[in-house]
């Protein structure tokens, strides 16, 4: 009998305590200032207290908060389900509503299988997704996450998807993204005619740090999967709802998939929701009504939540706040290049696009290197999200609010321009101290100071 590997306590963290919030700025009790420079985990997409939803949601508070979806209807929640559908990828009929972006992912799993059993396709078990990825936390997401730090070996027989019907593809090391003949290989492999869905990142989150998929590579997929009767879902629980500049990262593709998942901007950090967008296509097989198939929470589309998110679709519309996403996500992205010009041997370049960016860190720098990063950073009144899950991926992802302006552009780089300067000089000041013999690691790694 084998016994548990003795279990390693976390460090304890003390963390600042977060008394207020206005516009991109937290403030904590001491009276720091923060600059939320990843809008909270990329879901505080229109700043924090934005008054418009404030407004929306304390007449909201005064009138219905709560009734469940089985014994009454709710007017906020109508009104949203004729925004969503409005703004969904073509074709799309129908939406479903969770809590989270993980649930979200679980409902399009369910769906896409629920599509192949109701066409007579059974033997369709198979579920592609990548390596890297992140799905979410709850069982059925977890088992096609391609993120190896979220698979504790504890919570295996908890994963929905047996190993045998779950297929990670990953791209060719020092990639960070899957190629089509990647993808083309793994269809094969796996047996096309076995192959449930097809679940993608057209934009790379926290495993990959913001790198996109090929446009010919996500066209392709949708080309194959619809030839061969497989169910295209697109995960955009970060990059949806305008954080590129486009409603979702798969138009910039020119891709309409069967599902699309996504949360956190839908309400703006102010609430918890979350949609999966059906295609008609699957609707039309499966017949409606979609709720019993897919995941009956109780707080599923209740009128608060779908007040706020119907506030926060209207400041992104009325404020034009996806092409400011774009025109800004152009200055960032200016902004990283030059820090990466700045600090190589620490960084080699950034990626992403809109206002979903990282800076990606050099593969000889110490696995901690982001963490250090982050740190700096909050020293310097910068929030930040670590990414990636190797030395390839390693990564800090930048984000600020979408109705962000110049300014806080210039002021965001400053900042980190700052923590990347403490976290250069301490990686040199620690190779020297541990060896004279790395004279040429040290010279490699920029402070910065020109």
């Amino acid at each position: 009998m084998t016994s548990a590997p003795a279990a390693v306590a976390a460090p304890r963290v003390t963390l600042p305590v977060a008394v207020k919030a206005q516009g991109p700025y937290i403030f904590d009790e001491e009276g720091k200032q923060y600059l939320d420079g990843s809008s909270g985990v990329l879901n505080v997409n229109i700043g924090h207290s934005h008054p418009r939803v404030l407004r929306a949601m304390e007449a909201q508070l005064q009138q219905l908060t709560f009734v469940h979806r089985t014994h009454f209807r709710n007017d906020p929640a109508r009104r949203l389900t004729q925004r969503l559908l409005a703004i969904g990828p073509a074709g799309t009929a129908a939406v479903e509503y969770s809590n989270s972006g993980s649930e979200a992912n679980e409902c399009a799993l369910r769906l896409a299988f629920a599509y192949q059993y109701r066409r007579g396709e059974t033997g369709r078990t198979v579920i592609l997704s990548e390596q890297p990825s992140y799905h979410g936390m709850t069982a059925g997401a977890l088992s096609v996450t391609g993120s190896p730090g979220k698979r504790d070996p504890s919570v295996e027989p908890l994963l929905a998807t047996p190993a045998g019907h779950r297929i990670l593809v990953r791209p060719k090391p020092g990639r960070r993204r899957a190629t089509h003949e990647e993808w083309a290989q793994a269809i094969l492999a796996a047996g096309p005619s076995r192959i449930a869905a097809i679940l993608i990142e057209p934009l790379g989150g926290a495993s990959s740090g913001a790198a996109p998929i090929d446009p010919e590579t996500m066209y392709w997929l949708r080309q194959e999967t619809a030839r061969n009767g497989i169910v295209l879902i697109a995960d955009e629980v970060m990059s949806g709802f305008g954080r590129t500049g486009r409603w979702w990262a798969a138009d910039h593709s020119a891709v309409a998939p069967d599902l699309l998942t996504s949360g956190k901007g839908v309400t703006g950090g102010y609430t918890s929701l979350a949609v999966t967008f059906v295609a008609e296509t699957v609707t039309r097989a499966i017949g409606e009504p979609l709720g019993p198939i897919a995941l009956g929470h109780t707080m599923s589309a209740n009128p608060l939540a779908c007040a706020a998110a119907d506030a926060v679709l209207s400041v992104l519309e009325d404020e034009a706040l996806l092409a400011n996403a774009a025109a800004r996500g152009n200055e960032l992205a200016a902004a990283l290049t030059g820090l990466c010009d700045r600090y190589p041997g620490l960084l080699t370049d950034q990626s992403g696009i809109g206002l979903m960016r990282a800076i990606h860190l050099d593969p000889g720098r110490p696995a901690d290197t982001n963490q250090r990063i982050l740190a700096a950073a909050k020293d310097n009144g910068l929030i930040l999200c670590t990414a990636g899950i190797d030395a390839t991926t390693r990564s800090v992802l930048v984000a600020p609010p979408l109705n962000c302006t110049s300014e806080l552009i210039t002021e965001l780089a400053a900042r980190l321009d700052a923590a990347l300067g403490q976290v250069g000089a301490g990686l040199v000041d620690q190779l020297r101290a541990g060896s004279t013999d790395r004279a040429s690691t040290t010279a490699s790694i920029s402070t910065g100071v020109r």
